[in-house]
């Protein structure tokens, strides 16, 4: 069984450190809920934090610690495919139900049974892609950024939300993965955002095609010195950062910190003192 799987899959790490299990709960888990521009029409911030309550509930029985939502994104061009699974084109509303979302999932501690760490995503900017087109580049003033596209991330990191998921676009000729700017001066240091960061599906091997990095091993150099923790799915970490240390590349201090990041999340989520504290099958049969 799923469950059964997350059992073997956490006892099979060198030090035992527990496992983090993530997956896309967008709109409700067993219980499916409109998809969040549906939800958003409703103006209920009540109502949607229920549902990411629910969704919460129902998903860390099956074991899962860790979503990949909210989504946040403000887009203003119904040409973009993606528009469905955010919350509209006002940043205040758009504010509103990101921190209810991030609520809804993390409710007001992390380490009880049927709470999951939110992901804020995509950071940022994914929703204006010129033309409407997925990935493509968004050219903005800070003004516009700050005014109208900005105010959501911000709201679900002041409500406490535990990661952050990078955007695979650029954002004025530089793309998101590998932006110190955006990742470090504003996310960090601005904003005084403390969990970790992740890039989305491919993305650190993507910034190849973006062109500002040669291969896999300068692409996974210039994610991580720019502010990303964690590599989803390219493994350039995995495969070159020890390469790039012993080359003077990056500094081992790099590499803890973005390490510390993530095992802080694991504690914040009691999976340290219960690697399994999620998992209940008999609540999973009952949601």
């Amino acid at each position: 069984s799923s469950i059964q799987s997350k059992l073997e899959l956490a006892e099979e790490t060198r030090l035992d450190i527990p496992f983090l299990s993530g997956l896309d709960i967008i709109h409700g888990f067993k219980t499916v809920f409109p998809v969040p521009l549906g939800m958003s029409c409703t103006w209920d911030t009540t109502l949607i934090e229920k549902t990411a309550r629910i969704a919460a509930v129902e998903g860390s029985a099956w074991g899962y610690n860790w979503t990949f939502s909210p989504m946040v994104d403000i887009s203003r061009d119904p040409r973009w495919g993606r528009v469905m699974e955010g919350s509209g084109e006002d940043p205040l509303l758009g504010s509103k139900i990101a921190r209810a979302m991030v609520r809804g999932y993390q409710g007001n501690d992390l380490s009880k049974p049927d709470a999951i760490m939110a992901c804020v995503k995509h950071f940022a900017l994914y929703g204006a892609a010129e033309a409407g087109r997925d990935y493509n580049i968004a050219d903005m003033s800070r003004l516009t950024m700050y005014q109208n596209y900005l105010p959501p991330y911000k709201a679900a990191i002041d409500a406490g939300a535990g990661s952050v998921m990078v955007s695979f676009n650029e954002i004025n000729g530089v793309p998101a993965t590998a932006n110190h700017w955006l990742l470090t001066d504003l996310l960090r240091n601005e904003w005084g955002f403390e969990g970790f960061v992740v890039s989305d599906y491919n993305a650190v091997q993507e910034l190849i095609e973006h062109g500002v990095a040669t291969d896999h091993k300068e692409a996974a150099e210039l994610a991580l010195k720019a502010g990303v923790d964690m590599d989803m799915v390219s493994e350039g970490f995995l495969a070159y950062l020890r390469q790039s240390i012993d080359q003077g590349k990056i500094t081992e201090e790099q590499i803890d910190t973005a390490c510390r990041r993530i095992l802080e999340a694991k504690y914040k989520l009691g999976l340290f003192k219960d690697p399994y504290k999620n998992i209940n099958p008999q609540r999973a049969d009952s949601v």
